[in-house]
């Protein structure tokens, strides 16, 4: 045990750093001493103000030593109160150390019943999942199933409708097709009456028309066999007589009729 030269009284107590550290004065001396510190004169001594000033110095250099051995004393003690204290807190930190392994162990064997329960959880989850998977697998595939027999119903029903529009459709067509030709029928025939009718009457016109023209002709014949002169007479050269008439043979199948819907005319010179 040592006693601290800074003081008057002397405990007994432990060795401190600061009193290892920082050197420990014989006497006290302060700045302001050292500033009023006067001399005795002597012939031939030392410059008064020069002494002055470098005990000015002096005085300024020891207060801010004084200064920074009173900054690092409190340094030194602070230091020494924390390193009392970890010092205290080191069979905390054991205690905590050894309640830390012990709870690091229960959290372990926690982690690990936990993790258990957590795969049999999931292993429980995943078997329902599954097993919900393939129930709604199956109920779409009966779904599917279904709904693909009720289109090939409605299939067959909209091709048998398709079929028996198709053949009512036909039988119209051919209904149809029957009435038309029956109308053309029934047209041509018409037609055909209505031609050969008229055929008829102007093939009796023209008959009517060549047995007049013939008996014309004869009348006239005969008319110039009396008025005409002696064969030694001369007479001056007759000129020849055209006459235009009607042909004679119309074409049964030729429904075309020549000009004013009449046979068309043959040109006939007489001498």
């Amino acid at each position: 045990m040592t006693t601290s030269p800074l003081t008057d009284s002397a405990p007994t107590e432990a060795p401190r750093l600061s009193d290892a550290l920082l050197p420990q004065a014989t006497e006290t001396l302060s700045p302001l001493d050292i500033s009023h510190q006067t001399f005795g004169r002597r012939a031939f001594g030392y410059d008064r103000g020069a002494v002055r000033g470098f005990l000015d110095r002096v005085a300024g250099r020891i207060e801010a030593l004084l200064h920074e051995r009173q900054a690092l004393r409190e340094r030194v003690g602070t230091l020494e109160r924390e390193l009392e204290e970890r010092r205290q807190s080191e069979d905390e930190i054991r205690r905590a150390v050894v309640a830390a392994e012990r709870i690091g162990h229960d959290l372990r064997e926690n982690a690990a019943r936990q993790c258990e329960l957590l795969l049999s959880q999931t292993q429980t989850e995943c078997d329902a999942l599954r097993q919900a998977a393939e129930t709604r697998a199956a109920e779409t595939e009966a779904a599917h199933r279904a709904r693909v027999a009720e289109l090939e119903v409605a299939y067959r029903d909209r091709l048998a409708e398709l079929e028996r529009r198709h053949h009512d459709l036909t039988l119209e067509r051919d209904r149809a097709h029957a009435e038309r030709t029956t109308y053309l029928d029934r047209a041509y025939s018409e037609r055909h009456a209505d031609l050969s009718a008229r055929l008829s009457a102007v093939r009796s016109e023209y008959a009517q028309f060549v047995s007049q023209y013939r008996a014309l002709m004869q009348s006239f014949s005969d008319l110039s066999a009396r008025h005409l002169p002696a064969a030694d007479d001369s007479l001056p050269a007759t000129t020849p007589v055209t006459v235009l008439h009607e042909t004679a043979t119309v074409d049964a199948d030729d429904s075309r009729p020549g000009e004013g819907g009449r046979p068309p005319l043959v040109e006939q010179t007489f001498a």
